[in-house]
């Protein structure tokens, strides 16, 4: 009885180690056959968007429309295909010429909505001055306001007589009423006397003789030097541009 449950003691053991070395092969087994993990691929992704689009019109329609340059037909006009960033947009009719700065976003489609009509330049001078543009003279009317074509101008101002002459460049909106000052900067007179005597400009003592390189704006003026001993000159004076000196004389009759 005793030997028979020893034997059935060892049997136990000895198929309890044979059935763990079984498990483990098994194990082992499945461990060399298992295929690696998958790896998610990445999702393929789309390239940003480079263009966008321009829906162009103006009133009254009909416009050429210019992309940085670029004719790209008349208004009413759509591009699609505009690159992203600002561009400058140029619409020329014969009413005038309008340009605007837009910026283009991707995928999206942008505005442009103008009026193409005249605007009106008004003139402010404290001198008489002839204004040109492309060598037309400029008609203003007793406003001193003049109409014109909405865009750029670039126009010359000119008083021959004065010496006087200066550019100006200026853009003018549809509608708009643009001023244009001009403001010619003085001239130098000088005033010298053989006798003490007191100078006067347009009714202003501006100071004793000899008076040196006085700023005097361009135009006609009255000068009067008047003797400390008694008696007075009187002179009418056009300064222009180039500066100027009276010498007066209280020895010769007046």
């Amino acid at each position: 009885m005793t030997a028979l449950v020893v034997a059935g003691v060892w049997g136990g053991v000895i198929g309890g180690r044979y059935l763990l070395n079984a498990i483990a092969t098994s194990k082992a087994r499945i461990a060399a056959v298992k295929p690696p993990p998958v790896r998610p691929q990445p999702t393929p992704t789309t390239p940003p968007k480079t263009t966008g689009g321009l829906q162009v019109s103006s009133t009254p329609p009909g416009a050429q429309v210019l992309v940085d340059g670029k004719p790209r037909g008349v208004t009413p006009v759509t591009l699609a295909d505009v690159s992203v960033g600002r561009h400058t947009i140029e619409l020329r009719s014969s009413a005038g010429t309008v340009q605007r700065t837009v910026t283009v976003a991707a995928g999206k489609t942008s505005d442009v909505d103008e009026s193409i009509f005249s605007g009106f330049l008004a003139l402010y001078s404290p001198i008489e001055v002839v204004v040109t543009e492309g060598g037309r003279t400029l008609r203003f009317d007793e406003r001193s306001q003049t109409m014109l074509p909405p865009g750029r101008h670039d126009l010359r101002i000119v008083n021959r007589a004065l010496g006087y002459e200066a550019e100006e460049h200026l853009e003018l909106k549809p509608g708009e009423t643009a001023r244009l000052t001009v403001n010619p900067p003085p001239s130098a007179v000088t005033v010298t006397a053989t006798e003490a005597a007191e100078v006067w400009l347009d009714g202003a003592r501006i100071g004793d003789a000899p008076v040196n390189a006085m700023p005097v704006g361009l135009g006609t003026h009255e000068i009067v030097v008047k003797r400390a001993s008694g008696g007075e000159r009187r002179f009418t004076v056009t300064v222009t541009v180039n500066p100027m000196t009276l010498n007066v004389d209280f020895s010769k009759p007046g």
